[in-house]
């Protein structure tokens, strides 16, 4: 699959919203404790308090990373992207130049684990989830660059 990356801009925000809307309800063990119209809102206040990078086919957005200082704060592909080499190259992206990055992930997004852990994050700490807005419990994980 052909696509480029891009930083975001304000007009993005919806289609970032959407992939992580359609996200949340494909989801089953994912609480819905946000409204339906609020993930656009989301995705901009991501891109406003960090740097936020777009995987684009066309002009469609397809996937995003959001980074701020050193923490990855969200990392979502659009379903029909995944499995194409998409949030890798996103997480490349992130990685070039940076000495370390860390994320938190649910405990139960078993892909997510699979994923990181494939390119070079190891788990550092978990909680129960008393930190996070949907009470689940969560994985610290990181990346040291060599």
């Amino acid at each position: 699959m052909k696509f480029r990356l891009d930083r975001a801009t304000r007009a993005d925000c919806p289609q970032m919203g959407r992939i992580l809307l359609d996200w949340v309800e494909a989801t089953p063990w994912m609480p819905r404790i946000h409204p339906r119209g609020s993930y656009g809102d989301f995705a901009e206040l991501l891109k406003n308090v960090g740097e936020v990078t777009v995987a684009r086919k066309g002009e469609k957005v397809i996937g995003f990373i959001a980074i701020q200082a050193d923490d990855i704060q969200a990392l979502y592909v659009a379903e029909a992207a995944r499995g194409q080499g998409v949030g890798k190259a996103l997480l490349d992206h992130a990685k070039t130049g940076a000495d370390r990055l860390g994320l938190w992930t649910f405990q139960a997004n078993l892909d997510a684990r699979r994923f990181y852990r494939r390119e070079g994050f190891v788990e550092d700490q978990r909680s129960d989830g008393a930190g996070n807005d949907e009470k689940l419990p969560d994985v610290h994980m990181i990346w040291v660059g060599n």
